[in-house]
C-alpha cells in the first residue's frame, strides 16, 4: 500500500482539530466552578451536571451520528459539528443562569461526536503503516487543547485579579472571568469550520455509496507523488472487494443486524469494553475538576499553575505515544499503561487517606473578610482524618451558602497532607493515560470495525464511553468527593483500571501494520479457529 504523504497528514490534522476544541472545552470549564458556584449557588450535583452536560448532548448525538455519517457523509457531518461548537461557546459565555449554562454545554456535547467521527474519517484515509500516528493526532490535539485551556484559565484569573488598565478596558473582572474562559472557545471553532471545506470525502464512504470515480480521485490525491497508479488501483480494488457483498450503503437496521453477527461480535465486544475501561479510569473527572482537586490538596491559587504543568507533561507523553504507537504496538502499550494507571491512582488514593484536616487561628484569619469566623470557633484545634467529616462539620455550622464561598480558602489553610505525593500520582496517571488508553482507544475504533458498519460500530462504542466517561463519572465526581471522600473515589478508579488490565491481557489482539480489510479477516479467522476448537471438544 501507499506510504504517507503531506495531504494525508494535512487532512488528518484538520479533522483532528475537533479534538483540540474538545480538550479546550473540558478544561476551560474546570476553571469556572469556583465562580459559577458562587454566582449561581451550585450544589455538588449541579456542579457535576455542568461538567457532564456535554455527555448528555453526546449521548443524543451518537444515537443519530451513524445515520448522518452514512447518508450525508463524514465531511458534512463534521461541518455540522463545528457549527454546534460555535453555538455552544457563545451560549455558555452569555449564560444568565444554571439552567442556561447547562443547556449551552449540552449543545456542545452534540459536537463531542467529533472524536468518534475523526477516528472514523482518519482511519479511512490513512495508510496502514502510519494509521496509528494519524489517528493519534486526535488525542494529541485533545491534550494540546487541554494544555492551552489550562494556560488560558491561569492568565484569565491573573489578569482579572490584577485590576490592570488592560483588564478594565475589556471588562475582565473577577466576577465575569468565567465567561471569558468559556467564550474563548468560539474562535477555534470558527477556524475549524472554515478548514473543513478543504478536506475530501472518505474514499470508503464514496465506494459504499457507488461513487467509484470520486473514490479513485481521492485515493489518487492521497498517494505520494513518486508512486504510480498501480497503487491506486490496488487500494481501490481492496476497498471494493471488502464491500462487494454490500454494493450500497446499508440501512440502519441492516447495519445493526450485521453489527451483532458472529463475524463482528468480537470486534464489538473489544470496542465497547475498551470504551468503558477508558471512561471509568476517571480521566474525564480529573480533567474537569483538576483545580478543585488541587485545592483539596491545599494548593490555593497555585492550583491553576499546577494544572498547566500536569497537562504540559501529559502532552509530551502523547507525542511519545504517537512516535512509538506503530513501532511498539497497541497491545503492549495498553498493558503497560494500565499497570501504571492502576498504581498511580492507588498512590493518589493513599495520599488522601493519610491526610488530616484542622482549622487553626490562621485558617480563620484567611476567611475573616468573608464570613463571621466566630461560628467556627468550636472547631479550632479539632483534627479530622476524613475530608468528608471535616466538610460536614464546617457545613453544619456555616450553612450551604456560606460554605460554598469559603470552601476553597478553608481547604487550603486547613489541609495537612503529602501534597507532593498526590501531585506526582496525578502526573504519572495523566502521562500513562496519554501514552496508552487516551490515543489507543480511538486508534482501535478506526481499525477493528469493517467499513460497511464502521459508522454505527464506532458511534455505538463511543456511546459507551459517553455514558460512563461523559456523564456518570463527571456527574458523580463532586458527589463522590462529598460523600465517599477523595481516597475512596480514586481507589475506585484504580480498581477499574485493574479490571481493564485483566481484560486487555486476555482479549486484546495486535493490529499494528494491518489494513482495515486485513484486520477484518483476522477477526473472521479467529472466530473460525474458535469454532473449530469448540467442535473438536464436542467430538
Amino acid at each position: 500500500m501507499y506510504q504517507s504523504n503531506n495531504k494525508a497528514f494535512l487532512y488528518a490534522f484538520i479533522v483532528s482539530i475537533g479534538g483540540f476544541i474538545f480538550g479546550l472545552d473540558i478544561m476551560l470549564i474546570s476553571g469556572t466552578f469556583e465562580y459559577t458556584t458562587i454566582e449561581f449557588g451550585l450544589t455538588a450535583i449541579q456542579k457535576g451536571n455542568i461538567g457532564a452536560a456535554p455527555g448528555y448532548g453526546a449521548l443524543v448525538a451518537l444515537i443519530v451520528a451513524g445515520y448522518f455519517c452514512e447518508h450525508w457523509g463524514r465531511k458534512k457531518t463534521l461541518m455540522i459539528i463545528a457549527a454546534l461548537y460555535v453555538l455552544s461557546a457563545v451560549g455558555s459565555a452569555l449564560a444568565p443562569s444554571y439552567e442556561w449554562l447547562f443547556s449551552a454545554r449540552l449543545i456542545g456535547g452534540l459536537a463531542f461526536t467529533s472524536l468518534s467521527l475523526a477516528s472514523m474519517y482518519i482511519g479511512e484515509i490513512a495508510p496502514p503503516q502510519i494509521r496509528g500516528k494519524l489517528v493519534g493526532l486526535n488525542q494529541l490535539n485533545i491534550v494540546i487543547g487541554i494544555l492551552v485551556a489550562a494556560i488560558l484559565n491561569y492568565y484569565f484569573v491573573a489578569f482579572a485579579n490584577s485590576n490592570s488598565a488592560w483588564a478594565q478596558a475589556i471588562n475582565l473582572t473577577n466576577t465575569n472571568v468565567w465567561r471569558w474562559m468559556l467564550g474563548i472557545e468560539t474562535l477555534p471553532a470558527i477556524i475549524w469550520f472554515g478548514l473543513l471545506f478543504l478536506i475530501p470525502e472518505s474514499p470508503r464512504w464514496l465506494v459504499l455509496n457507488n461513487k467509484h470515480e470520486q473514490a479513485r480521485k481521492v485515493i489518487h490525491q492521497l498517494k505520494p507523488a513518486n508512486e504510480n497508479d498501480t497503487h491506486v488501483d490496488a487500494e481501490f480494488d481492496q476497498i471494493v472487494d471488502s464491500l462487494k457483498d454490500t454494493g450500497h450503503s446499508l440501512s440502519y437496521v441492516e447495519q445493526l443486524k450485521l453489527l451483532f453477527s458472529k463475524n463482528i461480535r468480537i470486534a464489538l465486544t473489544i470496542g465497547m469494553l475498551m470504551a468503558a475501561v477508558q471512561a471509568l479510569s476517571g480521566m474525564n473527572a480529573i480533567l474537569t475538576f483538576l483545580p478543585m482537586i488541587f485545592q483539596q490538596v491545599g494548593a490555593g491559587e497555585s492550583a491553576f499553575a499546577q494544572a498547566i504543568w500536569v497537562n504540559l507533561i501529559g502532552a509530551f507523553f502523547t507525542v511519545l505515544a504517537l512516535i512509538y504507537i506503530d513501532k511498539i504496538g497497541r497491545r503492549i502499550m495498553l498493558i503497560g499503561g494500565l499497570i501504571t494507571c492502576t498504581l498511580s491512582l492507588a498512590i493518589v488514593g493513599y495520599g488522601f487517606y493519610e491526610a488530616t484536616y484542622m482549622i487553626t487561628n490562621d485558617s480563620l484569619t484567611s476567611i475573616a473578610n468573608i464570613i463571621d469566623t466566630s461560628i467556627l470557633a468550636s472547631l479550632v484545634g479539632v483534627e479530622f482524618t476524613s475530608d468528608v467529616a471535616f466538610k460536614q462539620a464546617v457545613l453544619s455550622l456555616t450553612g450551604a451558602e456560606s460554605f460554598a464561598v469559603i470552601e476553597n480558602a478553608l481547604l487550603v489553610s486547613s489541609t495537612h497532607m503529602q501534597g507532593m505525593l498526590v501531585l506526582i500520582g496525578i502526573i504519572v496517571f495523566v502521562c500513562s493515560f496519554n501514552f496508552s488508553l487516551g490515543p489507543i482507544l480511538w486508534i482501535l475504533f478506526s481499525e477493528i470495525f469493517p467499513t460497511k458498519v464502521r459508522a454505527i460500530a464506532i458511534t455505538s462504542s463511543a456511546l459507551i464511553a459517553t455514558i460512563f466517561g461523559g456523564i456518570l463519572v463527571p456527574t458523580l465526581f463532586p458527589w463522590q468527593l462529598e460523600n465517599f471522600g477523595a481516597a475512596t473515589t480514586f481507589l475506585i478508579y484504580a480498581g477499574f483500571c485493574l479490571s481493564g488490565l485483566l481484560f486487555v491481557s486476555k482479549m486484546m489482539p495486535e493490529t499494528k501494520g494491518k489494513t482495515i480489510e486485513e484486520i477484518e479477516e483476522m477477526f473472521a479467522g479467529h472466530l473460525a479457529d474458535k469454532n473449530k476448537k469448540h467442535a473438536a471438544k464436542l467430538a
